[in-house]
């Protein structure tokens, strides 16, 4: 009799201290999910690619025959009656970067398998802003001979202001410019998970939302 207790003694001890281990694995294991989910948060808004965007734009005489209104049609033939000739070409360089917010993510969205050794990180989906531009336009030619007056700063701020104009325009109208730069971060962004978090030994798979 004194034996049985004894043996289910030692089982109820065996199946308690299993119950401890199993316990203290998951809580590593849950641990250690919400330390690579801290990780990957803490990059917060992650810059993946840039791309350059250039514009040029011309000062030139006015031509008669594209002359808007009174205005421009005297501007125009007095130019065309001065003794020489004025021409400029000027151009400058405006950013557009891709980025995902890392700062929403969920533990739905990087989930831990011990079992497989994997890493699933789900992404939001990949944004594009500009990102600043020049703040001079770059002068690639000038020739302002005879009795022409010379190119004022007055005139070139307000061709700069055309050029940004026209680039922001012509991006927003042709979407090649955003999904080129949105493929690229993508591509970057998989490379860099599985860099940041397959160091352990982990499979690390890149979805996007």
């Amino acid at each position: 009799m004194q034996i049985n207790k004894t043996f289910c003694s030692f089982i109820g001890l065996a199946l308690a201290c299993s119950m401890i281990l199993g316990g203290c694995r998951e809580m590593e294991r849950q641990e250690q999910g919400r330390n690579y989910l801290s990780e990957v948060k803490s990059v917060n808004k992650l810059v993946l690619a840039q791309m350059t965007i250039s514009k040029m734009a011309t000062i030139d005489d006015i031509d008669l025959a594209k002359a808007e209104g009174m205005k421009q049609m005297a501007a125009g033939l007095m130019d065309a009656v001065k003794v020489g000739n004025r021409k400029a070409a000027y151009s400058y360089d405006t950013y557009l970067k891709a980025y995902v917010d890392l700062s929403g993510l969920t533990p739905d969205d990087v989930k831990v398998d011990d079992a497989t050794k994997t890493i699933t990180i789900t992404l939001p989906q990949v944004q594009t802003e500009f990102a600043g531009r020049d703040m001079e336009i770059r002068e690639d030619h000038y020739r302002v001979s005879g009795l022409r007056s010379e190119i004022d700063a007055k005139e070139r701020a307000e061709i700069k202001e055309k050029m940004n104009a026209a680039l922001k325009q012509e991006v927003e109208e042709k979407s090649e410019f955003r999904s080129r730069l949105e493929a690229e971060a993508r591509a970057k962004a998989d490379a860099y998970f599985k860099a940041l978090l397959g160091s352990d030994g982990y499979n690390v798979i890149v979805n996007f939302k």
